[in-house]
């Protein structure tokens, strides 16, 4: 079973949404409403049945569900397909993970120090059951997936282009990362988490979060790092998070467009296509150097890719450290980040250097995708 405080966060999530549910519903009798808010008191067993419904909601599923992430993986993407597969397994399901391309240094370390194999590729995902984890975009899912079942899609981003006429799982909540979505699933399906799963989930929640320093970070991801890290036995986060961050800044034997395409993800707004391409730094030397290199080989990455601009985010996160250097692939682009932020970044002559730095999924894609929205391609 799993602890009181944890089963009382997740009481008060589900509450909440109740709360607003009840809003739009004519209001049960007096007696009706005391007897269902109680009913995590009175039976918790029956209240965990309500919260798994969903998964019967998708009926008999014939073969195995594949679970995966996006392109370009990073830890966010991979912890989650390897927890959320697990969790599955544990609810009678046939379900394993599956990475979508070789992972990146940190991940690489955030496994083997939990004693996790690296997932198989996947190749296809035509005519197979998915589950789609951290994305929501054909651009940057499985080659086939407008031929496969989707059966759920857990992310923490914007609403992508992936549909489909199923019935399907659809979580999506504006968290810091998509492990904590997973978190609450664990916590309302009933599931213990144990160590490995919760170093697992910790990994990707400080990943994703720049050690809780991202302008993402929500009441549920401080739960969650609190509830997780006692699992995980871990004594000093901080110093973990040192060691993530050092195997991020990892180059060795790559080539300036491999460190770019590390984490690249394709986007559209108003059909103009662009690419953002973030890369770590762990000092402003090594970021200003970054950007130069990123500035050389951007012109090619987008005509490599097929769109119409690039940038590269080259950040600054670890301790009292925030900056970011947005670097453009042209004037066309340079033009995008001057109506975006107006006066907010300066410009060194290669990039507009921001301080504070800010998050690719919170305040880049949406400044960006907005600018272009109001210029849209002819």
């Amino acid at each position: 079973m799993l602890k009181k405080t944890s089963i009382a966060f997740a009481l008060a999530v589900l509450l909440t949404a109740g709360s607003a549910c009840a809003q739009e519903a004519p209001n049960p009798p007096a007696a009706a409403q005391e007897q269902s808010s109680n009913l995590w008191l009175t039976d918790p067993e029956l209240m965990f049945q309500i919260c798994r419904s969903d998964l019967e909601g998708l009926g008999e599923i014939d073969g195995k569900i594949y679970v995966f992430g996006h392109k370009k993986p990073d830890t966010d993407t991979v912890c989650c397909s390897i927890i959320y597969a697990d969790l599955l397994n544990k609810l009678g399901y046939d379900a394993q993970a599956y990475i979508l391309e070789p992972v990146n240094h940190e991940t690489a370390f955030i496994l083997k120090e939990a004693g996790v194999e690296v997932p198989p590729i996947l190749d296809d995902a035509s005519g197979k059951n998915v589950i789609l984890v951290d994305h929501s975009d054909y651009a940057q899912s499985a080659p086939g997936l407008e031929d496969a079942k989707i059966l759920s899609i857990i992310d923490h981003h914007s609403a992508g282009t992936v549909t489909t006429g199923n019935q399907l799982i659809f979580d999506s909540r504006p968290l810091g990362s998509a492990a904590t979505i997973i978190w609450l699933r664990y916590m309302n399906y009933n599931v213990p988490i144990d160590e490995k799963t919760a170093r697992l989930m910790l990994s990707a929640l400080l990943s994703d979060t720049s050690n809780m320093k991202s302008a993402s970070v929500t009441t549920a991801d401080r739960e969650a790092l609190k509830a997780l890290t006692a699992l995980a036995h871990m004594d000093d986060v901080d110093a973990f998070y040192r060691k993530m961050y050092r195997e991020s800044l990892n180059y060795d034997g790559m080539s300036d467009s491999e460190i770019f395409n590390m984490d690249v993800k394709e986007y559209d707004s108003k059909g103009t296509h662009f690419v953002i391409g973030v890369v770590n730094a762990y000092d402003e030397q090594q970021a200003t150097d970054l950007a130069e290199r990123m500035k050389a080989i951007l012109p090619d990455e987008v005509r490599a890719a097929g769109v119409d601009m690039g940038f590269a985010q080259v950040s600054i996160f670890h301790d009292d450290l925030s900056f970011c250097y947005i670097v453009p692939s042209d004037e066309k682009a340079a033009e995008v980040v001057k109506q975006a932020f107006g006066d907010e970044g300066k410009f060194d002559g290669t990039s507009f250097v921001f301080n504070p730095g800010f998050s690719r999924r919170q305040v880049l894609v949406p400044k960006l995708t907005d600018a272009l929205a109001m210029n849209p391609a002819e």
